[in-house]
């Protein structure tokens, strides 16, 4: 999985939030609204990144829990561990069991 960022994703995140977000941070652009939210303006990257991490921990707790059991898969593996196990004894490796 490559974790890069594509030219898309890079120019979509200046234009949507990088420079909106550092104009207003920066004081270049000025509105009641701004003015009046500005600490919530300012707080809004360490928000998205507390909001992204209780995403990925429930997320994962969430899948370890609903994680389903093949039954019929590890007969299979062990039929395959047995079969390799088999095989290498008549090659002439003895196992420490």
């Amino acid at each position: 999985i490559s974790l890069a960022m594509t030219n898309l994703q890079r120019w979509l995140f200046y234009a949507l939030f990088a420079i909106p977000y550092l104009s207003v941070v920066l004081g270049t652009v000025q509105t009641p609204l701004t003015t009046k939210y500005f600490l919530h303006i300012q707080l809004l990257p360490l928000l998205l990144l507390v909001i992204f991490g209780i995403y990925s921990v429930w997320t994962v707790l969430y899948r370890t829990l609903t994680f389903n059991d093949c039954p019929e898969a590890a007969k299979e593996l062990q039929d395959e561990i047995q079969e390799a196990r088999k095989d290498l004894i008549a090659k002439g490796f003895r196992f420490r069991d």
